[in-house]
């Protein structure tokens, strides 16, 4: 079964964040698919606010047919535990994030 088609059939089960209005009309776009992972943008017909929806289907169609990151050459996707390091790492720092971004030869000191 499509996604897509699945996720249609029970939206009117929630609400949008924004005029709480049921989603049973919204539009939804498949951004991603890579194996049992989808990325589905999902937008209010009501109030137009658009939110994105990150979905992992356990068994069932694709989930014997993952495609890992190493498969593709992609990196995998950002974990908690890579976030927490980031935040460890920049703790003291003070200074505008454009700066972070800059090759270190060209950083301001």
């Amino acid at each position: 079964m499509d996604i897509l088609t699945l996720l249609r059939q029970h939206a009117g089960d929630y609400r949008c964040p924004v005029c709480r209005r049921p989603l049973a009309d919204c539009r939804m776009r498949q951004l991603t698919h890579r194996g049992s992972q989808y990325t589905i943008e999902v937008t209010c017909r009501k109030c137009t606010m658009a939110f994105v929806v990150a979905l992992e289907v356990q068994g069932g169609e694709g989930a014997d047919s993952a495609v890992t990151a190493s498969d593709t050459g992609e990196l995998p996707p950002i974990s908690a535990d890579d976030l927490l390091e980031v935040h460890r790492a920049l703790v003291g720092y003070h200074g505008p994030l454009t700066a972070l971004l800059e090759p270190p030869g060209e950083r301001e000191p």
